[in-house]
């Protein structure tokens, strides 16, 4: 929501977009309509946005001829927002040979589905290797905005207090040619699955964890999954749903700051805007990490 639709200058290529949920932070039910360069632009509740009509995801595919990679209701559900921004049909991604390959770049964008337990890959074209993509479940809601539906579904749907969910909210575990394996929970609940398959099978080494508590996995929570359940070389906190930094030093008494007292022996980044961070292949941060550390 805080990305001004597919011409942001900061998005650069966007090769592949993977979608969590269906909820509108994740498809993005508004997109930024201000300069984020100036001094008064802001990235949290009070940010100056634009509702979207199609999702600014699907805005962004349009834009950037990304493939999409998501549950198979998602993909169906993005396809049809990303042709009436287009204006013509948007084909399937294709899934080639034994590894399920996509080659890049694409000329048009293109919509993937992939289920749980499975994986895609995707290869730049001369390339050896690709980076592989799995799809992991994930414990949370998946309601769309009624705004992305049409009548009379939307008016029904309203009047009975219901609203739609397109299959099941998901996370990723993205494995790169370098052998870094990530773990992007999107939103979750702890679960099982954090220890049997993504440490267990996957081996993520680093994990991009939501400990924003209410909605998701709060600090303390999230704390027991990263020191029991994951146990990665390193962390990146996400959806905190605050202000978590002020001049790139986290703020006392934040989610953030007590999940940095929580977790143990693991490194802990969290992420400062206009910063892009670095890892080796064995999760150890290369660039552009503030570390935070609790023994």
């Amino acid at each position: 929501m805080t990305v001004g639709g597919g011409t942001d200058p900061r998005l650069g290529n966007v090769d592949v977009l993977l979608v969590t949920d269906a909820h509108g932070d994740h498809l993005g039910s508004a997109r930024l309509n201000q300069d984020p360069s100036t001094s008064s632009a802001r990235c949290d509740s009070q940010a100056a946005m634009t509702p979207t009509a199609n999702s600014n995801a699907a805005e962004i595919v349009a834009a950037k001829h990304s493939a999409v990679i998501v549950s198979s209701e998602l993909a169906a559900f993005l396809n049809g927002k990303i042709q009436v921004i287009l204006g013509v049909p948007v084909s399937g991604c294709p899934a080639s040979g034994p590894a399920n390959e996509l080659l890049l770049p694409l000329s048009q964008p293109c919509t993937g589905n992939i289920g749980y337990g499975s994986k895609r890959t995707i290869r730049n074209a001369g390339a050896a290797k690709g980076v592989q993509i799995a799809l992991i479940a994930a414990l949370h809601g998946n309601e769309l905005p009624g705004q992305f539906l049409d009548d009379p579904l939307k008016s029904e749907l309203a009047a009975n207090h219901l609203g739609h969910a397109p299959g099941l909210a998901s996370g990723y575990v993205l494995m790169f040619t370098n052998g870094l394996r990530i773990y992007l929970s999107g939103d979750t609940g702890q679960m099982s699955d954090m220890q049997t398959v993504v440490k267990g099978f996957y081996r993520a080494n680093l994990a991009v964890l939501n400990i924003g508590d209410i909605f998701t996995t709060g600090p303390e929570e999230a704390a027991f999954a990263i020191n029991q359940l994951i146990q990665p070389e390193a962390v990146i906190p996400s959806h905190a749903n605050e202000v978590a930094t002020t001049n790139g030093v986290v703020n006392p008494d934040t989610r953030t700051a007590r999940f940095i007292q929580l977790v143990r022996g693991i490194p802990v980044y969290p992420p400062l805007s206009g910063v892009a961070m670095e890892f080796n292949g064995d999760a150890h941060c290369v660039a552009g990490c503030s570390v935070q550390k609790h023994e």
